[in-house]
């Protein structure tokens, strides 16, 4: 049996949906960044997803999500508030029912990508196993495994990292990043893009406000929020996402310019 995710709807009450974002930030093979922005009652129109997505908000309160069937869900995004959706959801809408504006950035994951039995534009597979002509020139996944690269250290002792991608053009990069027990950033700083970062193992700590990461933290600090000193109180692995350059300037703590960026 089909399952319904609204598409019939949208046609009887002529409704055509729209983007999922307002406009595009970074994109690359793996991933599309999206910027939502809407003021205090406006609305993100219909749309549907095609891909897994993670949505960390970068200022707001609550929210409403109205699905074509009627359903409501209230939602809750203050800035920090992370969400990931790894399903199938049918057609909704988006609504800014707090007093704030709200600002998010919207991560697509496009290796997955989410087809619906009742959507009409939908591209069936033609007939036969051949791959179409020139279709090595169009392929660009990336697939690294990450026990075969070395860390590199980074002019800052006890800190390493493994570059599993990057934007030269842009600065955005996702990398591997590990900290000795006992190593720290050792100032207070801002980044010049959205710093996300995933902890995979360890015990790292933000001092002067006592946050904590540990294994399955997800941690995001807007582009221009100061945060730091910190300190591993275990040795601790991230991957770490940025979506521009790293730092405005070299901090001091790296002599080697390359470590900046």
């Amino acid at each position: 049996m089909k399952q319904d995710y609204g598409f019939a709807l949208a046609r009887e009450r002529s409704i055509v949906l729209g983007p999922i974002g307002h406009r595009i930030v970074e994109e690359n093979d793996l991933t599309r960044v999206w910027e939502v922005k809407l003021e205090p009652g406006e609305e993100l129109g219909f749309h549907i997803h095609h891909h897994p997505y993670y949505v960390v908000s970068l200022g707001g309160g609550d929210n409403r999500i109205e699905t074509i069937f009627g359903k409501t869900i209230a939602t809750h995004e203050p800035l920090g508030h992370t969400v990931y959706i790894d399903e199938k959801r049918a057609i909704h809408k988006l609504t800014n029912t707090s007093d704030q504006t709200y600002l998010s950035r919207l991560i697509e994951f496009k290796a997955v990508r989410w087809t619906y039995d009742d959507d009409p534009s939908r591209a069936e597979p033609e007939a036969g196993d051949q791959a179409p002509e020139g279709f090595e020139a169009a392929f660009k996944e990336i697939l690294t495994q990450t026990a075969d690269v070395p860390w590199e250290p980074k002019s800052l002792e006890g800190l390493y990292q493994k570059m599993l991608w990057r934007n030269e053009e842009t600065g955005a990069s996702i990398a591997l990043i590990k900290f000795d027990k006992g190593v720290g950033i050792p100032n207070a700083h801002a980044h010049a893009s959205n710093q996300f970062m995933y902890c995979l193992s360890g015990q790292y700590r933000y001092i002067p406000t006592g946050t904590t990461l540990v294994a399955g933290s997800f941690y995001c600090n807007p582009v221009g929020s100061v945060h730091g000193p910190t300190i591993a109180d275990e040795t601790t692995i991230f991957l770490e996402m940025y979506d521009g350059p790293h730092y405005p300037v070299q901090p001091p703590w790296y002599s080697d310019p390359k470590d900046a960026t």
